[in-house]
C-alpha cells in the first residue's frame, strides 16, 4: 500500500505558483514615522498642558486670589478690578505654553507654564490722588503676605501705555503672577488699545500697520492724567539683580 506523505509546508502554505498573488506590505516611510511621532507627541503635550492648567487654577483659586482679597480688604479706598478674569483663558495660556515648549525642547509643561508671567493676574484700581501711596502700600502688603517680588516696570512716562506692571512669585509652587496698578483712566486706555497691542506683537503685522497702531496708542494715552509722584515709583528686576 502507498502512503502519501503530508505536505511539509503545511495547510495554507503558499506554493510557487501562488507567488504572484502575494503582495508585500510596504514599510512605513520616514515621513510617515515622523508624522506619527508628531501626532503622539501632540497628544502627550496636550495632556501635560491640561494637567498644568488644572494646577495653575488650583493655585489661583486656593492660594493667590484669597490672599489678594485679604489685601484688598485692608484699604476700602481702592479695589481689585476684573477679578473674574484673574486666571488667563485656557486657549490663550495653552498657546503661550506651547510656544515655550516648542522653543525649548526639554521644557516640561509645568516649567513652561511657570514662565508665563500673567497666567494669573490682578489689577488694583486707585483714585489719582491716592495712587502713589497706594502702590507702595500694596507692594508692602504683598510682601507681608509671603509673596516674593520679581520685577516692577513703571510706564507712566511711556507714550504707548500708562500704568505700573509687577510680577510676584507664589513661594509654595514657584508660580509667577502679575499685579497691575492703574487709575480708571489708564485702565480704560489699556482695555481700549489692547487689540492694537496684540496686533503690534504679532510678527506677521505689516510695518505700516504697526506704525499706525503705535500712533493710535499714543493718541489714546496722550490724554491720561498722570497721578502725583507716580513717575517716581522705581522699577526693579530681581531676576537681573537690579
Amino acid at each position: 500500500m502507498r502512503i502519501d506523505q503530508p505536505d511539509e509546508a503545511g495547510p495554507g502554505a503558499v506554493g510557487p505558483g501562488d507567488a504572484a498573488q502575494v503582495r508585500a506590505v510596504p514599510a512605513a516611510s520616514a515621513r510617515e514615522h515622523e508624522a506619527y511621532r508628531a501626532r503622539v507627541d501632540a497628544v502627550f503635550r496636550a495632556y501635560a498642558i491640561d494637567q498644568a492648567y488644572d494646577r495653575v487654577r488650583e493655585i489661583e483659586r486656593g492660594t493667590v486670589t484669597p490672599a489678594m482679597k485679604r489685601i484688598e480688604a485692608e484699604d476700602p479706598e481702592r479695589r481689585l478690578a476684573g477679578l473674574e478674569h484673574s486666571l488667563k483663558g485656557k486657549d490663550r495660556l495653552t498657546e503661550k505654553v506651547d510656544q515655550w515648549m516648542s522653543a525649548q525642547a526639554n521644557l516640561t509643561a509645568v516649567d513652561a507654564i511657570r514662565l508665563v508671567k500673567d497666567a494669573i493676574r490682578y489689577t488694583f484700581l486707585y483714585e489719582e490722588t491716592a495712587y502713589s501711596a497706594g502702590v507702595h502700600a500694596d507692594c508692602d502688603r504683598l510682601e507681608s503676605s509671603g509673596f516674593t517680588p520679581v520685577d516692577r516696570q513703571n510706564s507712566w512716562e511711556s507714550d504707548q501705555y500708562k500704568g505700573i506692571n509687577s510680577r510676584w512669585r507664589e513661594p509654595g509652587s514657584g508660580m509667577l503672577f502679575e499685579v497691575q496698578f492703574h487709575t480708571q483712566e489708564s485702565l480704560d486706555a489699556k482695555e481700549l488699545t489692547h487689540p492694537a497691542y496684540e496686533r503690534i506683537r504679532d510678527t506677521k503685522t505689516p510695518p505700516d500697520e504697526v506704525r499706525q497702531l503705535r500712533e493710535y496708542q499714543r493718541d489714546v494715552c496722550a490724554g491720561i492724567t498722570i497721578p502725583p509722584r507716580a513717575t517716581e515709583i522705581p522699577d526693579y528686576d530681581h531676576l537681573q539683580g537690579t
